[in-house]
């Protein structure tokens, strides 16, 4: 799952990796040790590890962290005792990373392309063991990369043990789709998915010369295609993905006529502005729009999708770059380590309720935001 944190440790460590989940009050350490998955018990300004029940040392300030936390959270402690949160329970933006290696190499991504080539797979004994710390009652968990189904169908055990434990949970699988032109991984995933999930996909234009050039992967809008369609064969939700970059955006439009011809049973169709890190920002002259802008050029595709039935959501554009009778369509979509304001808008009267900009995007936004009052 995400990684949030790196700099707290647990000063006397065995050195063995292990996955604990969190108890700060006697009701929940009774709980956990029913469980005997593994516990990192906070006792007053003492922390102790089980299940050796074995009291470990710990600095101040790791001590504060542990106390700020909450119960049930899942930890990894590693090799050399750094303490990494994996799972939060108080968020609604939980994840498991997969890998971080890609069959494509979009020019506006935000993750770097040495990821998309030489990233690490979590392995998936790994991952099982974080799920297995994860509460049942979770409403929402993701599923990422980098291409998450790229590391071979060692991920539908993964998938069979969410689909056993996690009955309600709503899960969302982030992934280029080709991997679904293929009938085997169709199957698969029909067999093993968890009962309420949502796969997500991006079209990146209505033609594989627009589409394939920003992917960098031949024949790529195909395959993406036929597998939003194998998806759709077997009942699965399918959400498609626009991400609005300058050599696209006026192509929008079109794709969405093609999603209104040849996918209107779709969940929804999310639009989302860029992220300017990794081959985004490597490529910003190629790729980047400003956020208002790309809102003008996207209104008809909004207004088309909206009237042919297809709900839309906005996501990462500010309120201030989006005409106000679209605001409802307009989603706090950007994690809270990544939000940024800036002081144009402490003035604005609509702060609360915006999701505000990427830290990375903010040189290049800044001065095209404008307080509303």
């Amino acid at each position: 799952m995400g990684v949030f944190a790196m700099k707290w440790k647990i000063d006397d460590y065995d050195g063995e990796y292990r996955v604990v989940s969190l108890a700060l009050n006697s009701i929940v350490k009774s709980d956990l040790e029913k469980k005997e998955d593994g516990m990192l018990w906070v006792d007053g300004d003492e922390v102790f590890l089980y299940p050796e029940k074995r009291k470990q040392m710990v600095s101040n300030d790791t001590l504060t962290y542990l106390k700020q936390r909450n119960n049930y959270d899942v930890f990894e402690i590693w090799q050399d005792g750094r303490i990494v949160l994996q799972f939060d329970v108080q968020s609604i933006d939980n994840y498991f990373f997969v890998t971080g290696k890609c069959n494509s190499n979009c020019i506006m991504c935000p993750s770097p392309e040495i990821s998309r080539r030489k990233g690490q797979n979590t392995d998936v004994t790994s991952l099982i063991k974080l799920a297995q710390h994860v509460p049942t009652n979770v409403s929402h968990i993701t599923i990422t990369g980098g291409e998450p189904f790229l590391i071979g169908e060692s991920i539908f055990d993964f998938l069979e043990f969410l689909k056993r434990k996690f009955e309600k949970t709503e899960f969302l699988f982030l992934t280029n789709g080709r991997i679904f032109s293929v009938k085997k991984y169709v199957d698969l995933f029909r067999e093993t998915a968890p009962v309420n999930s949502i796969v997500a996909i991006p079209i990146h234009g209505s033609k594989s010369e627009i589409h394939d050039a920003i992917t960098c992967a031949e024949n790529s809008l195909i395959q993406t295609k036929q597998g939003i369609k194998n998806l759709l064969k077997i009942g699965t939700r399918v959400e498609i993905r626009l991400v609005v970059c300058k050599l696209n955006a006026e192509d929008i439009v079109n794709i969405t006529d093609m999603i209104v011809n040849e996918f209107p049973q779709i969940e929804y169709v999310s639009i989302l502005a860029m992220e300017m890190t990794g081959n985004a920002y490597v490529n910003w002259k190629k790729v980047w729009i400003p956020y208002r802008k790309a809102f003008q050029l996207i209104e008809k595709a909004v207004d088309h999708l909206i009237k042919s039935g297809i709900t839309v959501k906005l996501y990462n554009f500010p309120l201030c770059t989006v005409e106000s009778n679209y605001w409802t369509l307009c989603e706090k979509s950007i994690s809270p380590e990544k939000i940024r304001y800036i002081e144009t808008c402490d003035m604005c009267s609509m702060k609360n309720a915006c999701g505000g900009l990427f830290a990375g995007t903010v040189k290049l936004e800044k001065d095209d935001l404008k307080a509303i009052r």
